[in-house]
């Protein structure tokens, strides 16, 4: 269940930061809406974002406690952390990059929330994606003059490279996988490589030790490793 807030541009900081703390203890997603009419009064905005974050206080230490616990070995795992490289190559049906050439917004169909529409042209295959074009789907978006903003949604923009983890059910748009993580920022060097932002960290083969990867000829490499460790599960 997501937490929401619909209220003026005035008020959205207090209570975006408010949406963190509802994450962080609920670990649940919090979307916030602007509208750019009808200011509020800052008064009100912060007692809203304040009574908010009263409201989670209380049960954070037990949350936290309870999440801890979990881990072997007595060493406290952190439920936020992003999925591995390995983890997103799983579940990901599709792993594509390229650019993004439209990205359309549109209300579902009982008003209650905005998706947008993503239009990419791969030019990179890591995994499926066999179309000439692609098309998803992600949480958030503006219609008019209405801007709904979704806790750990991938962000993307018109023109930019990325590489995507896409997964999705059948006759309905994918979606990305890890959300935030599931998207990759695509920077061209000099000499025509592309480095990935952030890059992903995976085994080196020793135990305890990690390497670093950067790049979509890094990737292309350790694909072959991924699909048969994949296989072997």
């Amino acid at each position: 269940m997501a937490g929401r807030f619909q209220m003026p541009e005035a008020a959205a900081e207090i209570v975006e930061y408010a949406c963190g703390m509802i994450r962080v203890v609920f670990s649940r997603r919090c979307t916030v809406a602007r509208r750019s009419s009808a200011a509020v009064p800052s008064v009100a905005a912060f007692a809203l974002g304040a009574a908010v974050l009263f409201a989670a206080a209380p049960e954070a230490a037990q949350r936290t406690t309870q999440r801890g616990a979990e881990e072997p070995g007595g060493r406290a795992r952190n439920p936020y952390a992003w999925p591995s490289l390995s983890e997103l190559f799983v579940r990901a049906e599709t792993i594509v990059a390229g650019e993004v050439l439209d990205m359309r917004s549109s209300w579902t169909a009982d008003r209650r929330e905005i998706f947008t529409t993503v239009t990419m042209r791969p030019d990179r295959r890591f995994k499926g994606g066999g179309r000439a074009l692609i098309r998803f789907r992600i949480p958030g978006g503006t219609v008019g003059d209405t801007r709904l903003m979704v806790t750990h949604s991938p962000q993307l923009s018109v023109g930019e490279r990325a590489l995507v983890f896409l997964a999705g059910e059948s006759g309905r748009l994918p979606r990305v996988v890890g959300g935030e993580a599931g998207k990759r920022h695509l920077r061209a060097g000099e000499d025509g490589s592309e480095t990935i932002l952030p890059g992903f960290a995976i085994s080196g083969g020793r135990a305890g030790q990690a390497r670093g990867l950067a790049t979509l000829e890094e990737l292309a490499a350790e694909i072959p490793r991924l699909a048969a460790a994949a296989g072997s599960h």
